[in-house]
């Protein structure tokens, strides 16, 4: 390559060379200079109790609202339009009660359908009504944190009388009032077809933590049915039992239908405020006389933790002051009852109460832990006669008196005056220590 070519191609290069770092000058350049991405279309940023009242006035359907952590608003508020509103940040998994959320203190009411909350704190200052009311159909209510006064308390965290409802990961507590008084619930529903689902939160409350029916429903349609309440910690501030805290129940089902109850860990139930101090309790009410069809029928119960109260199950399979069905196809099997004592606990000496004949019913497999119990299942109320009622393969602690029964007679057991069929075999009982 002559010379002159040499020159040229040194020439070339070097304008090359050139043109590169003007490139990459104009490139950072860009680069800083460039505006935030805009938020994806149907998302707002918002930061303010007016931002917020503006967004939901102008917001279309299927909008989402994304509110900074630490706006506060300080209203009631009722949400009319199928929107999401989710925190600017949310944690992965159960909510806690640390992190800092998007408040609002003035409860929250959600009326339309296909509405998420996702990361929301919600509390209020009237103690008597519910923190949060849903009754549009299609509602998530996703790492939410609802709160009564620790203090004061309220009646209720979520009345959830609505369709297909998913209650997931959240935290509910200090839902309790005085005794006597009102019954307070984390979550409750009575007039709702379902489905309903309760999984892998925290909830705290006095009376029930967890209540189906209580109220009569607007319909025999809108029985409480298809629920699931699975994985959660349902219990009690064991600091109540010093208080004058109405405390009932840990779990009850008043009226429902098709209910699967299962990996839950269920704690702290005492009587003298209320009731008998019965961790579980299933007992048909037609509450206010005017829903004779008011059942409990198809409900699975398996695989939970029951534990700290004063007596472990007790039946009701028709209700005693009005008209109802008939408690049908129940099973309560593979739980473990633990540290069950009515000494501790202040309740019921009877482990198990049976009334007024359920049918078709199992309670098998589950082990039984405590102890100072006068009768291990303990009958009332001969008519009707259990139907198809199964006791086996239980474990339990040694009671005074066993199998019992309310005005059994002379020369009968119990369990022949009471059960019309059924078995009642390969449960162990274990003897009381010296």
């Amino acid at each position: 390559m002559s010379q002159e070519q040499l020159d040229l191609v040194a020439q070339m290069e070097a304008q090359l060379a050139a043109v590169d770092e003007t490139l990459a000058a104009l490139k950072e350049t860009l680069t800083d200079t460039e505006p935030e991405p805009p938020d994806p279309p149907g998302m707002i940023f918002i930061d303010s109790e007016a931002d917020l009242d503006a967004a939901i006035a102008e917001a279309l359907p299927g909008d989402n609202l994304v509110l900074a952590n630490e706006l506060v608003y300080s209203k009631a508020l009722t949400i009319s339009k199928p929107l999401t509103l989710t925190a600017e940040t949310v944690p992965d998994g159960r909510m806690t009660r640390e992190p800092t959320l998007p408040l609002f203190t003035g409860g929250l009411k959600v009326t339309a359908n296909d509405v998420t909350l996702i990361g929301l704190e919600v509390s209020h200052t009237n103690h008597t009504t519910d923190i949060v009311i849903v009754s549009g159909a299609n509602v998530v209510l996703d790492r939410c944190r609802i709160l009564g006064d620790p203090s004061e308390g309220a009646k209720r965290g979520v009345g959830a009388n609505a369709a297909n409802l998913t209650i997931r990961q959240c935290y509910i507590a200090d839902c309790f009032g005085p005794y006597p008084g009102n019954d307070t619930q984390a979550v409750c529903a009575w007039d709702t077809p379902g489905p309903l689902m309760i999984e892998d939160n925290y909830l705290e409350a006095g009376s029930e933590t967890i209540m189906l029916g209580g109220s009569d429903p607007s319909s025999e349609a809108n029985v409480p049915a298809d629920v699931t309440i699975r994985g959660n910690t349902i219990t009690a501030n064991p600091a109540w039992q010093q208080q004058a805290v109405n405390v009932k129940s840990r779990l009850e089902l008043k009226n429902a239908k098709h209910v699967l109850i299962e990996d839950n860990e269920i704690s702290y139930c005492w009587g003298g405020h209320g009731q008998d101090g019965y961790l579980l309790t299933l007992t048909v009410r037609n509450q206010e006389g005017d829903a004779p069809y008011s059942t409990i029928e198809n409900v699975i119960i398996r695989r939970n933790h029951f534990a700290h109260g004063a007596a472990a199950i007790n039946i009701l399979a028709e209700d005693n002051n009005h008209p109802s069905g008939r408690l049908t196809n129940v099973e309560i099997v593979d739980n473990l009852f633990e540290d069950v004592n009515h000494t501790t606990y202040t309740g019921s000496p009877k482990l198990m109460l049976i009334g007024r004949g359920p049918k078709t019913m199992t309670i098998g497999g589950n082990t039984f832990s405590g102890g100072a119990h006068t009768s291990t299942i303990y009958f009332h109320g001969p008519e009707p006669k259990c139907e198809d009622f199964n006791v086996v393969d239980n474990t339990w602690p040694e009671s005074k008196y066993g199998i019992f029964g309310d005005g059994t007679p002379g020369g009968m057991t119990a369990w022949d005056y009471y059960v019309a069929s059924g078995s009642c075999e390969g449960n162990v009982t274990v003897p009381k220590e010296d």
